[in-house]
């Protein structure tokens, strides 16, 4: 058996922490609410950043047009988005929700 091919020793590629770390690290896991939350709280947070660069815009602040039409089109496309996902969501709990046990 071959144990150093290449100047590299087999041992280096098996991690005999791996399990344990996997263990510890669930502990740090983030519940899915928690990653639901944080995603609405950044579509709010594009929402706002546009309408904040429109009033902006709008008070004189920002010269640039195309910012504010990138920041607006962000936050639509992301609303969009977020109104998508929800439809399969809940298509996908209708869908679970009539089958039969």
């Amino acid at each position: 058996m071959v144990e150093n091919v290449g100047g590299v020793n087999r041992n280096n590629f098996i991690d005999r922490n791996f399990v344990r770390q996997a263990e510890e690290g669930k502990e740090n896991d983030r519940s899915f609410a928690d990653s639901l939350y944080e995603a609405l709280d950044g579509v709010n947070q594009t929402q706002i950043d546009a309408e904040q660069a429109a009033d902006d815009m709008l008070a004189g602040d920002i010269e640039n047009i195309h910012q504010v039409m990138i920041k607006t089109e962000e936050a639509r496309l992301s609303l969009q988005l977020t109104g998508q996902v929800v439809n399969k969501v809940l298509d996908a709990y209708q869908e679970i929700s009539r089958m039969q046990i």
